[in-house]
């Protein structure tokens, strides 16, 4: 967890309600004083010191009071000036004052210390404390010592001083780490919830752990199908690495996500104690000293955030809750945009043949022809459309038509690669496009497509055996016969046309044309 070696800054106001209260008791006490010194001290010398040195601390009080309300509580020109004239009250007092009232002054060195301490900083009130310190000590061994003071009281006076301005520090800590925390998970909130692409929940998760925990490893990884876990996001040693898969099984990743527990080890050197749990090296290949992770689970997502460090006891349970925050609310970015992904994908996709709609394939082949521009590498573009297949539907019905066009795309996907596209550009016509095939190769295609139909039988609810209804298909090639999309589609579909003219079950243009075009 990252420290803040001092609070964090305070504003005006929070200075004022801080250190009011203590500065109300230091006039409290001031004006007890002098009350004490006008009625209850009856030695002539006692009674003059205690009414002018009450009377000077309760008009400095409430002077310091009245200012603290209006001013901003740090002057720093003021800083010095003021430890030595408060530790020149103080000495003063425990002099001048009968002993019986010496709590009082004893009290303010333990409220004036508490001030210094929120309104400067730790330096300020030790300094006060120790010149206050080295006041009764003056006392002590070089004067008379009117006030009985002695060396137990100066030890309890300085104890309680390093206890009070300590206590202030820490809990001043405490309260800027806890603040900083919920600074860290609110940015990160903010900025993820803007996000519905998975890359960039990513990136800031990544962004997030790095400044919100010092490690020297930190990953988040999914479940894949294959019970394997994938990291998607692998940080070591100041470096990134390419994504990977570990097992799921018996490692401390899957021991996360199986029991959906997070899982703190301060000390990796001693024997982990979980049973059929191994340590599996990633990154760098080093092994960690600490390490913990948290599951993330929301939605589709199933997963694991960890961080790792090469020193024992880097972390704490203050990190480990960060960090549970964190993975919850990554999990539920992670998973908004898994559903945006499949919401935007089905956006894309005919709902019937789940190939690509119409505007989304003229996105696709306008996208390839400007890469196919760039490169100088040939696109070709098939026209397909069913033959007679208003009449097949009419005789056979639209359940029948509805399983010719989806047995018809499977048949289409057989024969094309993973880089090119097949769309249903309407009704019962389909387009596909061929990225770095020329017209000859985009004919083989074609035919193959032929070919497949042509052994294709659709059966029946009632387990009647019908044939398969032929197609037509139209080839053209960019850039030889076409300079952009709209005239690459005008001709390959006025190639269909002719196609069906010449009797269907064709395609056009043949053989011959494609052996002209390459020569």
């Amino acid at each position: 967890m990252r420290k803040l070696s001092t609070p964090q800054e305070l504003t005006a106001d929070e200075a004022r309600q801080t250190i009011i209260p203590a500065l109300l008791a230091v006039v409290i006490l001031c004006l007890l004083l002098l009350v004490d010194g006008i009625f209850c001290v009856a030695n002539w010398q006692h009674k003059m010191a205690t009414i002018i040195l009450g009377a000077i601390t309760t008009l400095y009080g409430s002077f310091s009071l009245v200012l603290r309300l209006r001013l901003a509580p740090k002057k720093p020109v003021l800083k010095w000036p003021l430890e030595l004239f408060d530790a020149g009250l103080i000495i003063a007092g425990l002099y001048y004052l009968p002993p019986r009232v010496c709590f009082i002054v004893y009290a303010n060195i333990l409220l004036i210390a508490t001030i210094k301490s929120v309104i400067w900083d730790r330096i300020n009130a030790y300094v006060f404390v120790l010149l206050s310190l080295l006041g009764i000590a003056y006392i002590i061994f070089f004067t008379d010592n009117p006030a009985n003071l002695n060396g137990i009281q100066l030890t309890a006076i300085g104890l309680l001083g390093i206890v009070v301005v300590e206590l202030v520090q820490t809990l001043g800590s405490i309260n800027a780490n806890r603040i900083w925390r919920l600074q860290v998970i609110n940015d990160f909130v903010r900025q993820i919830s803007l996000s519905l692409e998975q890359e960039q929940v990513l990136s800031i998760v990544g962004a997030a752990i790095q400044k919100a925990i010092e490690a020297d490893t930190y990953f988040l990884g999914l479940n894949t199908a294959n019970d394997r876990i994938f990291f998607h996001l692998l940080y070591d040693d100041g470096q990134f690495f390419p994504p990977t898969e570990v097992p799921l099984q018996g490692t401390l990743s899957g021991w996360v996500m199986r029991n959906q527990r997070s899982l703190f080890i301060p000390d990796m050197r001693e024997d982990v104690d979980l049973e059929g749990v191994q340590i599996i090296l990633t990154g760098n290949k080093r092994n960690n000293a600490c390490w913990m992770g948290v599951p993330m689970r929301a939605g589709s997502i199933d997963g694991i955030i960890a961080v790792a460090s090469y020193t024992p006891n880097s972390f704490d349970r203050t990190a480990l809750e960060l960090l549970e925050n964190l993975a919850q609310h990554a999990a539920l970015a992670l998973a908004n945009a898994n559903h945006h992904s499949e919401v935007e994908a089905k956006a894309r996709l005919d709902s019937l043949t789940e190939v690509y709609n119409h505007g989304y394939i003229v996105h696709i082949l306008n996208r390839e022809i400007e890469l196919a521009r760039g490169t100088g590498t040939p696109l070709s573009l098939v026209m397909l459309d069913i033959d007679y297949f208003k009449q097949y539907n009419d005789n056979y019905g639209h359940q029948v038509g509805d399983e010719v066009l989806i047995r018809l795309t499977q048949a289409i996907r057989q024969h094309i690669k993973a880089t090119d596209a097949v769309g249903r550009w309407g009704g019962e016509e389909f387009t596909i496009v061929l990225p770095g095939a020329n017209g000859k190769q985009a004919m083989q295609v074609a035919q193959r497509i032929q070919e497949t139909v042509h052994a294709i039988h659709i059966r029946t609810h009632s387990d009647q055996t019908l044939p398969f209804p032929t197609v037509s298909q139209g080839v053209a090639v960019f850039p030889a016969e076409a300079t952009d999309g709209d005239q690459l589609i005008h001709l390959a579909d006025q190639r269909l046309y002719v196609a069906k003219e010449r009797g269907r079950n064709q395609i056009e243009p043949g053989e011959a044309h494609w052996e002209r075009i390459l020569s």
